[in-house]
């Protein structure tokens, strides 16, 4: 896999769930700090945790992903051997809502990523592969399962960056607040100057007290549907791939939830 060209090369399951551009705000949201534990909940192909390893190479950092998709697994494990960070990473097959403490335990990570299925069941067309499906379509109680798993694992302070569709962002602030997870920073994701967000990335922190920061909005395309250059100052990564309509799988669009 070439690095100069990454994400480009990620494997990723054939008739699974392939990660889209809001995967890669998320990994360049929260800036770790030197030796921290990072868990991926719901890491899928683990380009979340991996991204984050490769932006902040001198940090150290140690991952571990988690996923209850075993192809998805496969692919992660075999992402980070092609990358050189094998020796940095884990990747396991656990449900976030069957947390195994003999592998995670009580708080003992300093950062959380959590990227969670959130299409309502219902809304849009279903795939027909029960592993895309399961990646895209959240149940009821499915972000407050994510969230409760992050609450577990989290030292006290830690962070947790998440992101989610902004229409829905009040069940967000909501079921963090339910999981000792006080919401610090957000920020807006526009697809275009002028519009409604579609996403926001939220940074919140484990028994943090009150006061929040709402961001200026990120815009991720202009008028000719290209990546703008706050949208690439702020995840490099987009590089990659400079324009919306170039036909890759991760820029098509930006997964919303509706």
């Amino acid at each position: 896999m070439s690095l100069d060209r990454f994400p480009r090369g990620m494997l990723q399951p054939e008739s699974g769930f392939h990660f889209a551009v809001d995967s890669l705000l998320l990994s360049v949201f929260i800036t770790p700090k030197f030796r921290n534990r990072v868990l991926d909940i719901g890491c899928g192909c683990g380009v979340v945790g991996l991204s984050l390893l490769l932006a902040h190479p001198e940090k150290e950092v140690q991952l571990l992903g988690m996923d209850n998709d075993r192809e998805m697994i496969e692919c992660a494990l075999k992402n980070s051997q092609r990358l050189g960070l094998d020796q940095t990473t884990r990747f396991v097959r656990m449900d976030a809502g069957e947390i195994d403490s003999s592998v995670i335990h009580a708080e003992s990570f300093d950062l959380a990523l959590i990227n969670p299925p959130y299409r309502r069941p219902g809304s849009g067309r279903t795939p027909a592969s029960p592993g895309r499906k399961a990646a895209t379509f959240a149940p009821e109680s499915g972000l407050d399962i994510f969230l409760k798993a992050a609450g577990f694992a989290l030292k006290n302070k830690g962070k947790a960056g998440i992101v989610f569709p902004a229409s829905r962002l009040d069940e967000l602030l909501y079921a963090l607040a339910s999981n000792r997870l006080r919401p610090k920073k957000v920020l807006p994701v526009q697809g275009r100057s002028g519009r409604a967000a579609n996403l926001v990335l939220v940074q919140a922190v484990k028994n943090a007290g009150q006061e929040m920061l709402l961001a200026p909005p990120l815009i991720l395309y202009d008028a000719q549907n290209r990546i703008t250059r706050q949208a690439r100052n702020f995840c490099p990564y987009l590089d990659s791939n400079p324009a919306r309509n170039s036909g890759s799988s991760w820029t098509d669009n930006i997964r919303t939830g509706t």
